[in-house]
Formats: C-alpha cells, structure tokens, sequence
C-alpha cells in the first residue's frame, strides 16, 4: 500500500513535533472591524467553524493560515456586541502547504533515480516503493528544521543588569544539532537499504566497438532454459556536457499480466471531440536504435469520455483483451497519437510496456 503526499505529511509532522491540536477563539463584534487576529497559528483553514451568534458564517471568511487573520466579506461585517466564535485546528511551526512543500521537494530529491522493478522511473508520490517512505520523511524533516534554524539564527542572547541571561543562541545550536542528526539517520537508511542519494549503485561497464565508436548492447541474463527474445538493457549514456531539451511527450510505462484484460485511462485538458485516437504496441520502436524493426503486436481499442472536471475536460480510455497481452513479449513499446481535424498529428504518450507471463490457463 503507497503513501500520499498527506500520509507522508502527518508522518512528518510527527518527526518534527508539530502534530494539530484544536483550539477555540471568541471576539466581539463592533459593526465596523472585519480583521480578526486569532490567538494560535498557524491554522489548518479548512477545520475551521465560525459562527457569528450561532450562525455559521464560515464560507463568507478569508482565512491567513500563516498569520492567523481572519477576515470577513464586506457583505457579512459582525454587528455591534455581536458573539465571534472561532472553532479550529492549528500547528505549532507550519501550515500545511509549507510541510507539503518539504514532502515534493524531498521526493524530488531522493527519488530522482529510483526505479520500480520494472526499471521505470517512479515519476509519483503515489508510486514510491513502501521502503522509501521513512527515509523520504527523514529528508523533509531535515529540510523543515533547517527553516526553523534559519528562522532562530536572528535571535540574539539577552543579558539583563541584574545578571540574568537568557542565551537564545541555544534554539539555534540545539536545531542544528538535529539536524546533522536527521542527516546522517538518512545517510545511514539509504546506504543500508540501497535507496535515495547515498544509495550503493552497481554499474556496468559499457564496451565501446573500436571500428563502430558505437556501445556494444548489453542484454539481461537468462536461464539457461529461457528461449524467450533477450531483453535489452537501457543504461544512462553520459552525455558529454550536451543539454538534451525535454520533450513534450509524456513518458509512461505500463504493466499487464498475460492473458488478462487491460485498461488504463488518460486525461486531458481539452476538448477531444474533433480528434481522432490511435495507438499501437510494436517490438521495437522505429528510431535508429531499433533491433528488428517495427514489428506490429496490437492496436488499441480506444475510446472517448466526458469529464468536465475543473481543468480536466476529455479523456481516453485505452484497452487490449486478454487474447492479445497473452501473446505479448517481455518488453515493448507503445505510443498513444491523435489526429486533429485539421490532418495533424501529434503524440501525446510513449513508452514501454512491461508484461509478466500467466501462471493460470
């Protein structure tokens, strides 16, 4: 079972102290203010309940989740001696944007070479590996009590005359010290499990054709009984200081199991009425690279539906039946394009699809 961006961050606040506690504030109204200040922060804006004289007003109030303001439309100003109630949620140290924030930029981070076993580059949140997970919070909690260090390092020790001190200072030794703590707890994780930044990676070394100056292939091992198509292992190729642009294609792979029906959805923020879908699977792709050429496996059944869904508009649902993935290789490619009613055609996904043999016939 995977863990969303808001699983990883109520685990993160319980790494760093910060779990909610509810609260309850009252003012009273005087006919012409409509800022409150809220007397804990920052808050979780969408706990909280506000009612004025028992009437709950809270979709007429903007919420400050940083500074804990609450302010009220023009239209709903509280009346003289009016009773404010404000029943909440709030943190000690940061709003739940901030603290996702930490999650994205920490999985960025220590996933930027994590594959599933299929050797797809896990692209999701929703698609880390279940061992991932600890070591991922560990690297956002560095990451959050840096900012709280950082936010301590203005403080300044106080010295009265009388002989008290009050060395502040200590916050900001204490935060560091957790986290190089924090930092070498992660360290050691990723250097046990094999994952992240300081995972142990195993290379191959490639062999370069001395006629050719071209890599000679290197192929995934196999029984010794195996007389399936070798499958053929694609390695990173160091790219000699050229900077390769992105391309506006959607890498995915897909996965099915053999003999079983197949059917994934995409999505799309336009209207697709217009347009005409088409995508096949081929043994090899029909770039320089390809082995026997683009030989033809299957075409799939794909169909159109209505979402009308905030910015999703269309999308595409793409199918095999069971008679055609039973069939299908180990490894091959697949493309999905659409033609526009103007003859152009465009490519809006690609990549590999990766298929595990049945057991049951």
């Amino acid at each position: 079972m995977t863990a969303s961006v808001q699983q990883l961050s109520d685990r993160l606040r319980a790494e760093i102290g910060d779990t909610a506690r509810a609260f309850t504030d009252s003012f009273t109204g005087d006919g012409t203010t409509v800022r409150f200040q809220l007397t804990t922060y920052p808050v979780q804006g969408y706990t909280l309940v506000i009612t004025v004289n028992g009437v709950d007003k809270s979709s007429f109030v903007t919420v400050e989740e940083g500074t804990g303001i609450i302010t009220f439309a023009s239209t709903q100003i509280p009346a003289n001696a009016s009773i404010i109630r404000v029943v909440g949620q709030s943190y000690r140290y940061f709003t739940d944007s901030e603290i996702s924030y930490y999650i994205n930029t920490a999985f960025f981070q220590h996933a930027s070479h994590t594959t599933d076993p299929n050797g797809s580059r896990v692209s999701q949140v929703a698609l880390l590996p279940t061992i991932d997970e600890y070591p991922l919070v560990l690297l956002a909690s560095t990451m959050a009590l840096y900012t709280l260090a950082t936010d301590s390092a203005f403080d300044i020790d106080i010295i009265s005359p009388d002989g008290v001190s009050i060395p502040r200072s200590e916050r900001f030794r204490q935060l560091n010290e957790m986290v190089e703590i924090r930092k070498n707890q992660y360290k050691e994780l990723c250097t046990m499990l094999g994952v992240g930044m300081y995972r142990i990676e195993v290379a191959s070394l490639r062999r370069i054709s001395r006629r050719t100056n071209k890599y000679v292939p290197i192929y995934r091992p196999q029984e010794i009984d195996d007389w399936s198509l070798p499958d053929r292992v694609t390695l990173p190729m160091p790219d000699y200081g050229d900077i390769t642009p992105p391309t506006p294609v959607l890498t995915r792979d897909i996965s099915m199991y053999s003999g079983d029906d197949f059917t994934m959805r995409y999505q799309f923020g336009f209207d697709l009425t217009t347009y005409t879908p088409k995508g096949q699977i081929r043994l090899y792709t029909q770039g320089d690279f390809a082995q026997v050429g683009p030989v033809l496996l299957a075409d799939f059944t794909i169909t159109k539906y209505s979402v009308n869904n905030n910015s999703v508009l269309d999308g595409l649902v793409i199918s095999l039946p069971g008679t055609t993935t039973e069939d299908l290789p180990k490894t091959c490619y697949y493309d999905i394009q659409m033609t526009g009613s103007d003859g152009k055609v465009k490519t809006y996904a690609t990549g590999k699809v990766f298929t595990q043999k049945q057991v049951t016939i």
